[in-house]
């Protein structure tokens, strides 16, 4: 058991998180329990290292491949909102001035494309309580962008 926390702390200071250091640990050790190797106890220490230590690469390996993967699946030109562009700057800063549980309901509706009932359900409140304050927070929002020059339709 020892043996398993010097691994897990060595694997720490070279750059794996806490579970990952730990996971890698207690997998190493099954496979040496599951395997028939037969070492001198001089060289087992060292075997564990080395083991430990190609797993985390694997492992790194992995995670690098399967976050590459969902960067050119997941984050193309394509998928991207037409809100996500600089034209509409002026709105997203107006949105922010809305008080919160106005930015919230807009937010989810119009830039995360949410219907009201999956709004009131991420928020936990009631589908008429959403429908009013989109209502009001889109009152707001037009005072908002009048007042620094916007039409609410521009957008």
């Amino acid at each position: 058991m020892r043996i398993a926390t010097e691994i897990s702390y060595y694997l720490q200071k070279s750059g794996a998180s806490r579970a990952d250091s730990d996971d890698i640990a207690q997998d190493v050790l099954v496979k040496i329990l599951e395997t028939d190797i037969v070492l001198p106890f001089e060289k087992l220490r060292a075997w564990l290292y080395r083991s430990a230590i190609r797993a985390y690469i694997d492992r790194y390996r992995r995670d690098k491949r399967y976050h590459d993967l969902v960067q050119q699946e997941f984050f193309h030109k394509e998928a991207l909102l037409k809100y996500d562009t600089k034209d509409y700057s002026p709105l997203h800063e107006a949105v922010l001035a809305l008080p919160t549980k106005y930015q919230l309901v807009i937010d989810c509706y119009y830039f995360q494309e949410m219907t009201t009932k999956e709004v009131a359900q991420v928020l936990g409140i009631s589908q008429s309580l959403v429908k009013i304050n989109l209502y009001r927070g889109r009152k707001q929002l037009a005072r908002l962008l009048k007042e620094k020059g916007y039409d609410y339709e521009d957008f």
